[in-house]
Parts: structure tokens; sequence; C-alpha cells
């Protein structure tokens, strides 16, 4: 990642929380690729059943069924 390339953010909320909530993001994971936030998300078990939202670098917000679409298909790569 170059000094000037945001990282991409992935972030868990409560199922019953809107990621367009006023409240702060919660603390994130970075990585430097959409690719590597997407398979730490459909392979790890968040506490408490919580739900992954990513974040990109461009600033779009990638919500759950994004993220396993992302996964499906690189599944099938």
């Amino acid at each position: 990642m170059t000094p000037d390339q945001e990282p991409v953010r992935l972030q868990y909320w409560p199922p019953s929380h809107a990621v367009d909530a006023p409240d702060h993001w919660p603390d994130s994971y970075e990585f430097n690729s959409v690719e590597d936030a997407v398979a730490f998300a459909m392979t790890q078990s968040p506490a408490n059943r919580e739900v992954a939202w990513l974040r990109t670098p461009d600033g779009d917000i990638l919500k759950p069924p994004q993220i396993r679409r992302l996964w499906e298909l690189r599944q099938d790569h």
C-alpha cells in the first residue's frame, strides 16, 4: 500500500445496527485489498454474531450480501 492509498476497512456491527446510523464506526481491521478483507470476513467468526461491513478506499460501503457475492466470485475461479 502506498502512503497516499487508504486502507480497506472491515468493521463489525451488531445485526440490529444500520450502517447509515449517525454513530461512529467501530474499530476496524485494515487490509491492503478488498480481496483480503473479503477473505477475512468470510473465514473468521466475529464475536456476538456481528455483521461485517466493508469500506473501500474509494469510500464505498459493501454490505454483507455484497461481501458474500465477492467471496462466491472468488471461489468460482
